[in-house]
């Protein structure tokens, strides 16, 4: 059986190492960005109303959202939309005493919302939910992700918690489509196996699809 390299390992531990640098300083760098953004609130509603005018939210049967909290580009008028449409509206909920899981739960309507951790607002422990094992029998809805940088080939930076990561390790047959500030756009993402890119993408500026 023939011999690995003894030099295999460390360099893709050193490999491994580098990507992980570079998203932490781009995770602080876009942090500072958004913090420092004056026209959040303008920016959102444009990007919302962008993505309420595109075909694959009003060919949706079913979304999964997410509430927006502190600097993050705001769902509102999203939520609101989705609400008013009748349609179902999945939002995510963490696993508590778990690393880094998060499961998606049926919200009604605001009324259902309760704090939750990392100061995110969540669906309350009444709202059915499924996790990434079932996600499959639920169909293809329109997920909606946060990122805190995306590219143009649709990769995407997270928080750097992995709940999305992990969810979609089922390959949950939905749309993903990142939803950023036109800002928040780089020129290239370091990636790794497990990110998954985006099908769209949505910014206070454009959506294109990939």
């Amino acid at each position: 059986m023939p011999c690995r390299s003894a030099s295999t390992a460390p360099a893709s531990a050193v490999a491994v190492a580098e990507v992980q640098a570079r998203k932490a300083a781009l995770r602080a760098k876009m942090r500072a960005l958004r913090a420092a953004n004056p026209d959040a609130a303008q920016l959102s509603q444009l990007a919302q109303q962008r993505l309420l005018a595109a075909a694959c939210w009003q060919e949706a049967p079913a979304v999964a959202l997410y509430v927006g909290v502190k600097d993050e580009l705001a769902t509102d008028s999203l939520l609101a939309a989705a609400w008013q449409s009748g349609r179902q509206v999945w939002l995510p909920r963490v696993l508590r005493g778990t690393q880094g899981l998060m499961e998606m739960a049926l919200c009604p309507g605001p009324d259902s919302l309760v704090p939750g951790p990392f100061g995110l607002r969540e669906p309350d422990a009444g709202c059915p939910a499924f996790g990434p094992e079932d996600a499959a029998r639920l169909g293809p809805p329109l997920l909606i992700l946060p990122g805190l940088a995306f590219d143009r080939t649709g990769a995407r930076l997270g928080y750097g918690g992995g709940f999305y990561d992990r969810f979609l390790e089922s390959d949950w047959p939905c749309t993903r489509l990142g939803l950023c500030f036109g800002f928040q756009l780089v020129q290239e993402l370091p990636v790794q196996t497990w990110d998954k890119p985006m099908h769209c993408m949505c910014t206070d500026e454009e959506f294109w699809c990939l």
